[in-house]
């Protein structure tokens, strides 16, 4: 069964437990959308393509108030039948996630790394801030991470560190049925969600630099491919890309 998780000293929106985590009315990781939040970002050119089996890269930079500056990057893989380690995901996923097995047809696994680095010169210490990722479906997670509200949602990245996520996803259309077309990916900063117009850094993290890096194996997607033009970034509190169904 899921277990339930509330850290100590973070304010964080209510997540919808286990279910799949896709649409603006479910989000998971903060922060609530407000009137201001436009789309103010383009994706950073590259030197060279990603990765065959990479579906795209989000990376944005973060600014504590201390002064501490970071970098998050979030790489998706494509879709597979297995994972390398698919009898321990599949456990973990039964431990944290209810119903999961049910949830889409002809089941598949998207695995996402999630590593953060520190400018040199600065440090990133426990009274820095915090900053959610955001991961497809129900997403389970190991590495240097630690719950946002709850299991199989969204989690907190411990900066420095790489974190490692997998999520079951609807093996067909990515952009129907549980597809990984269809959810929200990305990072932000938790916020009080009584608050309507968070103002920018709150919770003492600045999001900056946004931007998302498609590979070719994310070409089946309609969706996905309109992204790069669409981030949330909302005032400096996030760096979203999808969320579409």
């Amino acid at each position: 069964m899921r277990a339930l998780l509330v850290l100590a000293g973070v304010v964080a929106l209510a997540l919808a437990g286990c279910a799949p985590h896709a649409t603006g009315g479910a989000k998971t990781s903060t922060p609530h959308p407000s009137a201001s939040a436009h789309p103010t970002s383009t994706p950073t050119p590259t030197a060279s393509p990603l990765p065959a089996d990479v579906l795209f890269q989000i990376t944005v930079t973060a600014t504590a108030a201390n002064g501490a500056v970071a970098t998050l990057v979030e790489t998706v893989h494509a879709p597979v039948a297995a994972t390398d380690h698919q009898s321990g995901d599949e456990a973990q996923l039964d431990n944290e996630c209810d119903s999961w097995r049910n949830a889409f047809p002809n089941i598949k696994y998207v695995v996402g790394t999630v590593t953060s680095t520190t400018k040199p010169g600065t440090a990133w210490d426990a009274d820095a801030g915090q900053v959610a990722v955001d991961m497809a479906g129900y997403p389970v997670w190991s590495g240097d991470q630690r719950p946002f509200q709850a299991f199989c949602a969204s989690a907190l990245a411990v900066i420095p560190g790489m974190a490692r996520a997998v999520s079951p996803v609807g093996g067909n259309d990515p952009d129907r049925d549980g597809g990984w077309g269809i959810y929200r990916y990305g990072f932000g900063v938790p916020t009080d969600p009584s608050d309507a117009s968070p103002s920018p850094g709150a919770g003492g993290v600045v999001l900056s630099h946004c931007s998302i890096q498609l590979g070719a194996a994310a070409h089946d997607s309609v969706f996905a491919s309109a992204w790069p033009g669409t981030a949330e970034t909302d005032n400096g509190l996030s760096c979203f890309f999808g969320g579409n169904a």
